[in-house]
């Protein structure tokens, strides 16, 4: 028998609405859910297992003893995101609220909405859904979930995940959760992941998009080709060591499928004598060119490159160019640069030619050399690719684990290749309408495709001939190069706010110079002085959209030291000892790296200006 709360359900889902933007839940009767009372006299709840056996969520007798034990057992250092597995009636998170430090926000998973539906009606909530530390989830969507908690996991604020969780609902949506766990650790793997690229690389993302802009723009974007492959066959093609297998079968799609290739298999599929349709680039380093794309004769073939992709490469391709990519420099120009669309990563160049193949309508949609996995004998790539003679032989460890394979087993993978393999499945799951086709021969096992060998894909799926040649020359002669002088001229606006930048730096170390001695000396007077002016220098600086806007540039190229800067910076506003000598020091360096990224910024302006002064004058 339930027995609800009284006056409750309104005023919760009032709050609900306010904080989640949700007014309720549309629920048939909850049978298999009943609210009872506590042997202390609060209520606590039991639902059905799927076994048919009835499992409390809370404990019977003190369901808030419990939570309080449970919580007692979580460590309150700040710096800690806590992931709760199970919202029930609210009684763990209480607990977890009132002992945590403010730093922790507290992500909550409740896979049952009847349950939360029950909740809302049996007990006051407000607090707990009003409060900003707690961000609550209701629903069974892995992706969602995913999704949500990418904006919420920041690892310049947080340094590790924390699982805990009421064992009820272990017991109860045990497979579930075994997914929310995965998916959880793999945002936070891709976060730091992220974090690590753009430490290692953010200098070559702003490098590149700015020496490629000339080009970018007078290109067409890859988004002409959307939608011109409804219902054709795409095949992409990787560099995963089970490539091997059937590289040479390629040779009989041609024609009758698309062959969307990554750079990384284009020296094998050079050496096989198979011609890709497209070819597809996202990596910034002069590696990428050198390696994969440098001497490589790619025949007919056209190229897509993000705009970060080095720039060499599209400095030396002889054949049809298609660009793409929305890096936050082209909000700089607003409809001088037309919108040239946008392919999805998860940090592999095959999850571009991937997502542009669903873009571009293709059905189905085929993996080949996509192992995201070690072979049997430890090599990771295809024979004939620069990485042909990688092995690795190390075993499982934190970093190589093993995962289910396409023939039924087991197989090594790697954290990043783990992170890639879950773009493939979330992808898969959050557009199931296509046909997804594994036609890899080996690997790692990605949910929701189909396993065939790539005979059988030949024999089922390709035996019209189209002509996507031709699609590309319609295309590219449709398209107009746009005039260039806006573009010159918002360039040259550019040049000018970052030297203004530069300049405003400069005088804010000056001030937190004469800051230092002031505490030093203790003359009041002058501390307030010189606060004053950094502080207005800081909001001028933020204030200025034109300097702003280059200023968030700058700090791709010292990303590190101002990741480091901020992290110190958010643990001091809770520490309780206030020393100056330390801020004044951040704050001077903050304003230090401002200034040398923004003098690569100028440096790189003053290229782009010159190439795009040579195209302008060619055009006359």
């Amino acid at each position: 028998m339930q027995k609800m709360g009284t006056g409750c359900e309104t005023v919760n889902w009032t709050a609900f609405k306010e904080r989640y933007g949700i007014e309720s839940f549309i629920i048939e009767k909850p049978d298999r859910i009943e609210v009872i009372d506590s042997r202390i006299g609060v209520p606590t709840v039991r639902v059905m297992s799927p076994n048919g056996k009835w499992v409390f969520l809370h404990s019977s007798v003190d369901p808030m003893k419990e939570a309080r034990k449970i919580a007692e057992g979580i460590s309150i250092e700040p710096g800690k995101v806590i992931a709760v597995y199970g919202f029930a009636l609210g009684y763990l998170v209480e607990a977890l609220l009132e002992k945590l430090d403010e730093r922790n926000p507290i992500f909550i998973i409740e896979p049952d909405r009847e349950l939360f539906y029950i909740a809302m009606k049996t007990r006051d909530l407000r607090h707990l859904i009003e409060s900003e530390r707690i961000y609550l989830l209701v629903g069974d969507s892995i992706q969602v979930m995913h999704d949500r908690f990418m904006v919420i996991y920041d690892p310049v604020k947080h340094n590790e995940l924390v699982m805990t969780g009421l064992q009820g609902h272990q017991t109860v949506y045990a497979d579930f959760r075994h997914q929310v766990m995965k998916s959880m650790k793999a945002v936070v793997n891709i976060k730091l992941l992220n974090l690590v690229t753009l430490i290692k690389m953010g200098p070559d993302f702003v490098s590149n998009t700015l020496l490629n802009l000339a080009q970018y723009c007078a290109q067409p974007g890859i988004a002409s080709l959307f939608e011109r492959l409804a219902g054709k066959p795409v095949i992409i093609v990787a560099a995963g060591p089970s490539l091997n297998k059937n590289i040479q079968l390629l040779k009989k799609a041609k024609g009758k499928a698309a062959i969307f290739a990554v750079g990384t298999a284009l020296k094998a599929l050079n050496k096989c004598g198979i011609e890709p349709d497209l070819v597809f680039s996202i990596d910034p380093q002069l590696l990428n060119y050198e390696k994969h794309f440098k001497g490589v004769d790619m025949g007919g073939a056209s190229l897509v490159a993000e705009i970060q992709s080095h720039h060499m490469i599209l400095e030396n391709f002889q054949g049809t160019v298609f660009v793409s990519g929305s890096m936050g420099i082209l909000k700089w120009f607003g409809d001088s640069i037309e919108s040239k669309g946008t392919t999805q990563s998860g940090g592999s160049v095959a999850h571009n030619a991937f997502t542009a193949a669903y873009q571009m309508g293709a059905n189905p949609i085929i993996l080949v050399g996509q192992d995201l996995a070690y072979a049997r004998d430890g090599h990771s790539h295809a024979s004939g690719t620069n990485y042909e003679n990688n092995i690795y032989s190390g075993g499982e460890n934190l970093d190589y684990f093993h995962v289910k394979a396409n023939d039924g087993g087991q197989i090594l993978t790697d954290r990043s290749f783990f992170q890639f393999l879950n773009f493939f499945q979330l992808w898969i799951e959050k557009y199931p309408e296509r046909e997804y086709i594994n036609a890899t021969e080996g690997g790692a096992y990605i949910q929701g495709t189909k396993l065939m060998t790539l005979q059988e894909v030949l024999d089922q799926y390709c035996q019209e001939a189209f002509d996507i040649q031709e699609i590309i020359k319609e295309v590219q002669e449709a398209f107009t190069v746009p005039p260039m002088e806006p573009i010159l001229k918002r360039l040259k606006r550019c040049l000018q706010d970052t030297n203004r930048a530069i300049t405003e730096a400069n005088t804010a170390l000056k001030h937190l110079t004469q800051l230092e001695k002031a505490c030093t000396n203790r003359q009041e007077k002058k501390m307030q002085q010189h606060l004053k002016a950094v502080d207005k220098i800081y909001k001028r600086l933020d204030k200025d959209q034109h300097i702003r806007e280059v200023g968030e540039v700058a700090q791709w190229f010292v990303h590190r030291e101002i990741n480091g800067v901020f992290a110190r910076t958010y643990e001091a506003g809770y520490s309780t000892n206030d020393d100056y000598s330390n801020a004044i020091a951040d704050y001077s360096l903050y304003y230090k790296n401002i200034i040398d990224g923004s003098k690569a910024v100028r440096d790189l302006l003053q290229r782009c200006i010159e190439k795009f002064r040579s195209g302008v004058e060619d055009d006359k």
